[in-house]
């Protein structure tokens, strides 16, 4: 599946605070202490998040922490202008096989029905949060998952795919009509990280504007 990913610092974090506060912790430091199904869908997950990770366009402002995607070492950025010439952040259409995103979505739904019930994978999470400090280690998952899986508008799509099929694009300027779609995605992509923080949506929407 394609979806739309945005050159956008708060998606970032979230994105690579799945990884290493969550599933690399769960995978390794507490295999042992949970069930044969648990585990297996942990280390499952974590190996399709490393997949996606590599799917990922070099060009992205934190590419200093994402490997090079795939095939796409050499290409350049591109700048994103509104239908009055105003920049825009940019997006960058991604391909994913939507079995990495169903594995992710199942393990989540595991770890957020965990945190509402008693064991030892509850256990684990509550640790984690205490050593890390984060106390929304897998609402942020959840909502990260929310992101990827919102379906591209298609003209958007269709604009953000001429850099895909015809190589690195200088400048993509939207007309009326991808602008409102851009306006709408864009939006959802700030209500869905926001957690409900009014403040927090109004300064991440800034980012868009």
């Amino acid at each position: 599946m394609r979806f739309l990913v945005p050159d956008d610092p708060v998606f970032l974090g979230m994105f690579i605070g799945i990884e290493q506060p969550l599933l690399y912790n769960l995978y390794y430091f507490y295999r042992n202490d949970l069930s044969e199904g648990q585990d297996l869908l942990i280390r499952t997950a974590y190996d399709k998040w490393g997949k996606i990770q590599q799917c990922l366009p070099s060009q992205l402002q934190w590419q200093a922490l994402v490997p090079a995607a795939q095939g796409q070492e050499g290409q350049k950025g591109y700048a994103l202008h509104d239908s009055r010439g105003r920049q825009l952040t940019c997006l960058y259409s991604v391909d994913i096989p939507a079995e990495h995103l169903h594995t992710l979505r199942a393990c989540h739904t595991m770890l957020a029905r965990a945190e509402q019930e008693t064991g030892r994978l509850t256990e684990a999470l509550d640790e984690l949060a205490e050593e890390t400090d984060i106390r929304c280690l897998v609402d942020n998952f959840g909502r990260v998952l929310d992101v990827m899986e919102f379906k591209a508008p298609p003209g958007l799509l269709k604009a953000m795919g001429r850099g895909v099929r015809t190589g690195p694009v200088p400048a993509i300027t939207l007309d009326a009509a991808q602008e409102a779609e851009y306006q709408d995605f864009c939006g959802r992509v700030v209500y869905a990280l926001s957690a409900g923080d009014g403040f927090t949506r109004t300064s991440h929407r800034a980012l868009y504007c």
